[in-house]
């Protein structure tokens, strides 16, 4: 029995270890998606009012992006500063699931019918914070167990990263395409490429 209990622990660990890695990449998804709106809300005609939405929009981004980091480093909680990233990203996100949701319905379906449109970069903002409210759920749920000090095995470690990388790249990156910074991008395979000469008139 304490050996099925001690496997049962380890593998409760390892469950936890990848949870945090994938809340750890996709908080930095979110923050990549959550910068190319402020990017849009600022480049966007509409007065102080866009420029304090893309602010604050651009404020929340970092705050994504720094408790990715911390995440991934196993850090979220070893100084003042990342213990409150830590305790105010998780509280923040079910506000700002809920405001994304709601701006991404009224753009789709309550705007006036001239001005309809399904933002996709606001649709990759919302899967991936939904996402990342699952995986602190289940974190939370599995928060005092006897899983401390289990570490994931190299092999498994790596599977775990490259599974998340893959998941939130395939949510981010049509997000960030369908941005305003998407939308100025230089075009695959024409980085390097040097301009043809003009033609003189002469010739």
């Amino acid at each position: 029995m304490p050996a099925l209990q001690s496997r049962a622990g380890a593998e409760q660990g390892t469950t936890g270890e990848l949870l945090r890695l994938l809340a750890g990449f996709t908080a930095l998804g979110s923050g990549l998606t959550f910068f190319a709106l402020a990017a849009d809300a600022l480049l966007a005609s509409g007065g102080i009012l866009n420029v304090v939405l893309g602010v604050l929009t651009g404020l929340w981004a970092a705050a994504l992006t720094l408790w990715g980091i911390l995440a991934l480093r196993g850090l979220s909680g070893r100084s003042r500063g990342s213990a409150l990233l830590a305790a105010a990203v998780p509280a923040v996100l079910p506000g700002a699931a809920a405001v994304v949701l709601g701006v991404l319905a009224w753009g789709a379906l309550l705007a006036p019918a001239g001005s309809r449109s399904f933002n996709l970069t606001l649709a990759s903002a919302l899967v991936l914070v939904l996402l990342q409210l699952g995986c602190h759920g289940a974190l939370r749920r599995r928060a005092g167990r006897s899983e401390a000090g289990t570490r994931l095995s190299p092999g498994r470690l790596l599977t775990g990263l490259f599974l998340s990388a893959v998941l939130v790249a395939g949510i981010t990156t049509p997000g960030l395409a369908a941005s305003t910074a998407g939308d100025n991008a230089v075009p695959h395979g024409e980085h390097g490429v040097a301009p043809l000469p003009a033609e003189h008139p002469d010739h």
